[in-house]
């Protein structure tokens, strides 16, 4: 067999070039898209097409592009008899459901347009590479006439090839083979011959159509079903009906139809926009509704399935009522814990007993709290709509804290949020030293100004305080929880402090233990030459520091090094008790001292530190 390209020129036709195709087309199912009327539950394009032409008997033209010549047509003074074969695989048609199955193309034009259409369709056996005009392959059925969508000369036509279909399917066959030709005599008569528009060929497939189901399970958006009663919201929801129909191969594009109303106003019906979606239990349709722009009351909502031919029955009434007004804040109570409290109670730890109401808002169903009011992760059911809940709850802070408490009504609004304040008690007491002096009573000693405070209201009355192991000592509790205790003389350096917490029963809280230092070290001045760790004087020029011991008692020297000359200088004590450094520089720069007191039993004072810049 031999493929050819034909090119075709008719009296009064619009040129049409056949091209041969050597690729294969596959088959394409369409899907149809929802219409007023119910369109096609199948919409084939051709899987196979070809054409044969008396005028070269032995060859077929396969897959040709362009428009297709069918009957006589005169091309440059020859006569071309010619007839389309489409193959539409139909595999997947049910043969229980057909109802119709059309073949329609589209007419280009006619070569005499007064002349009557004589196109019918027939079905064929298979067309294969043996068949050419002069071998047609087998016909089979009747021959169909076409029915036109309009009488213009060039109209979309329809043949009617159910029983075609029917009888294919009931052999067994996955493909139908079609012949389109003119009719009898009329295809040697170039006056009936016609040309087809490209690739407008398709074979419709109706099946009987079942109503899809009522719609029996209808949630909102949250997974509340709508058998539970009213639903109660103050926030946009979306509503949810499930669709299920019995049709299959193809499934019908399903939609589904939902509309709400007030129930004091049952006529004003508002349908709301639909979409669709699908999850592990089926597929559903959905609607949203924007609440803040409906007014509060009581509705009703249901749904009803659309299969693009018929709908399902409406589905049971679905009430709902708008409720978008907040509730009151809670009131909240503690006997352990009591509000704004004249004394800390409790303990950090400690469990107590809270109880949340409603506070007069009687469709309270559940309390949110936590410890800040943007963290209310606690929920706790009310006892009834409207009612009361309580808790227990252990604050694990001490002094003042603060529980923060919501009511949430059945609509999901939520309240204003309440803060309860209440002050957890506390035994802890901290320390630090403010201030020391030498002993006024002439020792080598310091005596130490130690800072005790505790919580205000504990019911600590005295601290208790020992210094390095030695006897204990007291010192009364303030009103405002503050003491402040003078120790007995005690030597430079670090020291041991032990100390806790008495209450009026004379028992002993928050035991505890630190270090303070007392110093001695000395104070250093300078006679301006040299000012401290600030910049003077000049290489030569002597400045004079002068040094008083902090304790002024068995004092024996002064002992001082420098950053210039690590080695110890000795200084004596004048009559007033003070040293004098006189320093001279030798160099420009930044020099650091160090100065110390020696005394007579030979220990020494704490470093006192300074720096000097020399001017250069």
């Amino acid at each position: 067999m031999i493929t050819e390209t034909r090119e075709f020129r008719g009296r009064g036709q619009i040129a049409a070039k056949a091209l041969v195709v050597t690729a294969v087309a596959a088959a394409a199912i369409l899907a149809a898209a929802p219409a007023n009327a119910a369109e096609p539950h199948f919409s084939f394009t051709p899987s196979f097409l070809a054409y044969t032409d008396s005028a070269t008997p032995g060859t077929t033209s396969f897959y040709p592009s362009g428009n297709l010549p069918v009957g006589a047509n005169v091309v440059d003074g020859v006569t071309h008899k010619t007839r389309v074969y489409f193959g539409f695989d139909i595999g997947n048609v049910q043969r229980v459901r057909l109802t119709t199955a059309k073949l329609v193309v589209s007419e280009l034009s006619a070569t005499d347009c007064t002349k009557p259409r004589e196109l019918s369709a027939r079905s064929v056996a298979e067309f294969t590479a043996a068949n050419t005009w002069a071998n047609p392959p087998a016909t089979s059925g009747k021959a169909v006439a076409a029915v036109a969508d309009s009488a213009d000369c060039a109209s979309r036509i329809r043949f009617d090839l159910t029983e075609a279909l029917d009888t294919a399917l009931k052999g067994g066959k996955s493909r139908l083979w079609i012949e389109l030709r003119v009719a009898g005599g009329d295809e040697n008569k170039p006056a009936f011959g016609r040309y087809l528009y490209q690739n407008s060929y398709n074979f419709e497939v109706t099946l009987t159509n079942t109503p899809p189901k009522t719609p029996t399970r209808l949630t909102y958006g949250d997974g509340t079903a709508c058998s539970a009663g009213t639903y109660y919201t103050g926030y946009d929801l979306s509503f949810n009906a499930d669709q299920t129909d019995a049709d299959r191969n193809p499934p019908d594009a399903l939609k589904s139809e939902i509309e709400y109303w007030p129930l004091s106003n049952p006529g004003n019906v508002t349908s709301l926009p639909t979409s669709q979606g699908s999850g592990g239990d089926g597929v559903f349709g959905s609607a949203y509704l924007r609440v803040s722009q409906v007014a509060e009351g009581a509705y009703a909502w249901h749904a009803r399935t659309y299969d693009q031919r018929a709908y399902s029955d409406w589905s049971a009434s679905c009430p709902f009522t708008v409720d978008k007004t907040k509730p009151n804040a809670p009131t909240v109570s503690s006997p352990e814990y009591p509000e704004n409290p004249p004394a800390p109670t409790g303990e950090a730890g400690h469990e107590g007993t809270f109880l949340f109401t409603a506070n007069g808002s009687d469709d309270v169903m559940e309390f949110l709290y936590g410890t800040s009011p943007y963290s209310l992760y606690n929920r706790v059911p009310a006892d009834q709509l409207g009612g009361a809940a309580t808790i227990q709850w252990r604050p694990w802070g001490s002094g003042e804290q603060s529980l923060y408490v919501a009511s949430l009504d059945r609509a999901h609004n939520l309240s204003p949020v309440r803060e309860y304040k209440f002050n957890v008690r506390t035994y802890g007491v901290t320390v630090w030293p403010t201030g020391q002096a030498p002993d006024p009573a002439g020792s080598r000693g310091v005596v130490v100004t130690l800072h005790f405070t505790t919580q205000v209201g504990n019911g600590l009355t005295k601290i208790a305080y020992a210094i390095d192991g030695g006897a204990q000592q007291f010192a009364s509790v303030g009103a405002d929880g503050v003491v402040d205790a003078v120790t007995t003389p005690v030597a430079a350096g670090e020291h041991t402090l032990t100390y806790s917490g008495l209450d009026g029963a004379g028992t002993s809280h928050f035991d505890s233990t630190t270090t303070f230092y007392a110093s001695d070290e000395p104070a250093v001045t300078s006679d301006g030459v040299y000012p401290i760790d600030g910049s003077g004087g000049g290489v030569g020029v002597e400045g004079v520091f002068t040094v008083t011991p902090y304790l002024g008692v068995d004092v024996q020297d002064v002992q001082y090094f420098t950053t210039a000359d690590s080695t110890n200088v000795t200084v004596p004590i004048d009559t007033d008790g003070k040293a004098r450094i006189h320093w001279t520089p030798t160099q420009s720069g930044w020099t650091y001292f160090w100065v110390k007191v020696r005394y007579t039993d030979g220990t020494i004072s704490w470093y006192h530190s300074f720096s000097v810049t020399v001017n250069g």
